[in-house]
């Protein structure tokens, strides 16, 4: 038995979906190994209509069939992971800096934000967050403003339920924090 070879169109959906996941499988292993974690987000979309399309091409083709939906699959594992990360705030703006704070009760992350891509460049624990009588466990009326930058820290005034001046070191791009 001859196998019929693939059209075009075929090879650029597979080369899609495909080239999807290596990007994620990317965002996984710089954020495991450098603290840098991808925008892929904006693929939710694009990944659910090549993940639909390609079921309907492929559904004649039985170990197509099974490849693409191992993928999607995967895919949606991955998104899924990205979309739940473990913040409990989704990170507000630092005042007068490049900057967010994402808080947790018992530590807070500073991440700075690039076109593409954000990468959490300090983070420290302290319980100046932590509020026990909030269904969050963290204090939500938080304000941060940096006071000032060097090459290696961040100085930062936060006004919680006390009002206090952090310092925070900074790590650079390809280090893991």
């Amino acid at each position: 038995m001859k196998r019929k070879p693939l059209t075009l169109l075929e090879k650029t959906l597979l080369s899609l979906i495909a080239g999807i996941l290596l990007i994620m499988l990317s965002d996984l292993l710089l954020r495991y190994f450098f603290d840098i974690s991808l925008e892929i987000g904006y693929l939710i979309l694009p990944f659910a209509g090549i993940g639909l399309i390609n079921l309907f091409v492929f559904f004649p083709r039985k170990k197509l069939l099974t490849g693409t939906l191992l993928a999607i699959i995967g895919g949606f594992v991955l998104i899924s992971y990205n979309l739940t990360k473990d913040d409990t705030s989704g990170g507000s703006l630092i005042v007068n800096s490049e900057y967010s704070i994402r808080v947790t009760p018992h530590s807070y992350r500073i991440v700075k934000h690039y076109p593409f891509a954000e990468k959490v460049i300090g983070r420290k624990k302290t319980a100046i967050f932590f509020n026990p009588n909030s269904k969050m466990g963290f204090d939500s009326g938080y304000q941060t403003r940096l006071l000032r930058e060097t090459s290696d820290s961040l100085y930062m005034e936060i006004n919680s339920k006390t009002h206090r001046l952090d310092t925070v070191k900074k790590t650079s791009l390809w280090e893991k924090n």
